[in-house]
């Protein structure tokens, strides 16, 4: 089943740092941080090893989770130093293909960097293509915080709301996303193909050029092959206007989560009102332009578009491989998978999805799973999702 699945762009090596509030503290009171310097949201890029301790407090501090470009590689490798991590593999395409073989499901992965740790870790069920000419390595430094985490600034406190996580990157590999000379070949034979990655590129004309060679990749792929795109935190939010013109000419699916939803909205949403998440689903598929549009919360999978009930089946499926990973993170097996699958949905989903005015708006509701756990994975949450889009994608096509 392996090529049937396949899954791009690129892959990292992760560096998931052990929370030490004790430690952060340390860092928080040598820079002397303000409530006031907190008031706008995470930076999408920093210059200094201050401007990362900031920005996790912005994140903490607005209930944000975010992905940020460190300019500094020494920068970010210092702060990387501070705490204890765990060594994991990272990108979409790699951590929802973690999340399928979990469940005995092989795939393909496209990879843009390759180093002895990708090897060691990759299961052998996880087939790969890679562009690059040689090893590397270039970590993505995740802080993950718990819900509760409470940290002092100079003039007060910052107390997270809830768990959620923050990317650190400086990926050169993946700022120039090269394409395997063989994605076509594996891309020919495709029953559902995930594509995701762009939003750490740089260059507008490099940009261009790469998705104008994806596209003609995707050309051979079957016809009636859904092809999803997974959107994440842009480096450089210029670059999105590009993506979304390939986006609605060559996928099926554009998946976002409610973060980047109300990016591209400007706006906050009341993701518990039903009117304001009808309003929220049928402007974003105005504005992004996709066949069907699905945007994954904490709660729920929202679906509007073509197709809309097959993809909101998706959803659900997405919404239980996310259920489980937050549970249980990296380690569970099918039993635990299907433990969570009888747990009680999650309230504010269930009432959503039988809601008169969303329905008739054309938009679909899969409800999440209501589970709890005083550790929970924040880590990979909207991966281990769209792995679960894309493994029910290819089963109901088998």
């Amino acid at each position: 089943m392996s090529g049937r699945i396949v899954l791009g762009l690129g892959g990292t090596v992760d560096h998931e740092v052990v929370w030490d509030a004790a430690a952060f503290q340390r860092l928080v009171d040598g820079y002397g941080i303000t409530l006031t310097e907190l008031e706008d949201a995470p930076s999408l890029a920093v210059g200094s090893e201050r401007e990362v301790v900031r920005d996790v407090l912005c994140s903490m501090h607005h209930s944000i989770g975010c992905e940020v470009f460190v300019r500094d590689r020494g920068d970010l490798l210092a702060f990387d130093a501070r705490f204890a991590h765990r060594v994991t593999l990272g990108g979409t395409c790699v951590r929802a293909a973690l999340a399928l073989s979990r469940l005995g499901v092989g795939s393909t992965v496209h990879l843009v960097s390759i180093s002895d740790e990708v090897r060691r870790l990759l299961p052998d069920d996880v087939d790969w293509i890679c562009s690059a000419d040689e090893d590397s390595a270039d970590p993505h430094v995740i802080v993950q915080y718990p819900a509760g985490a409470r940290i002092r600034v100079a003039d007060g406190t910052v107390l997270a709301s809830r768990p959620n996580r923050v990317i650190l990157v400086n990926d050169p590999p993946n700022e120039h996303m090269r394409l395997s000379a063989q994605l076509a070949t594996v891309l020919h034979d495709a029953s559902v193909v995930l594509a995701s990655g762009f939003n750490t590129m740089k260059s507008g004309s490099e940009l261009r050029c790469r998705l104008a060679e994806l596209e003609g990749a995707l050309a051979v792929v079957p016809t009636g092959t859904p092809v999803v795109y997974e959107d994440a935190g842009f480096h450089d939010d210029a670059l999105r206007s590009a993506v979304l013109e390939t986006v609605r000419r060559a996928f099926c699916l554009h998946s976002l989560n409610e973060d980047e939803a109300q990016r591209y909205l400007g706006r906050p949403v009341d993701l518990a009102d039903p009117a304001e998440v009808a309003t929220m689903m049928t402007d974003l598929r105005e504005i992004l332009g996709a066949p069907t549009v699905m945007v994954h919360t904490s709660r729920y999978a929202a679906v509007i578009g073509t197709d809309a009930e097959r993809y909101r089946e998706a959803g659900q499926a997405g919404c239980l491989m996310a259920s489980t990973r937050f549970l249980h993170g990296d380690a569970y097996t099918r039993a635990e998978y299907d433990a969570v699958a009888t747990a009680a949905r999650e309230q504010v989903g269930t009432a959503l999805a039988r809601d008169a005015g969303l329905l008739a708006a054309g938009v679909r509701i899969a409800p999440g799973f209501a589970v709890r756990t005083e550790h929970p994975t924040t880590i990979g949450l909207g991966d281990a999702f769209i792995g679960g889009v894309v493994g029910h994608l290819v089963h109901r096509a088998a």
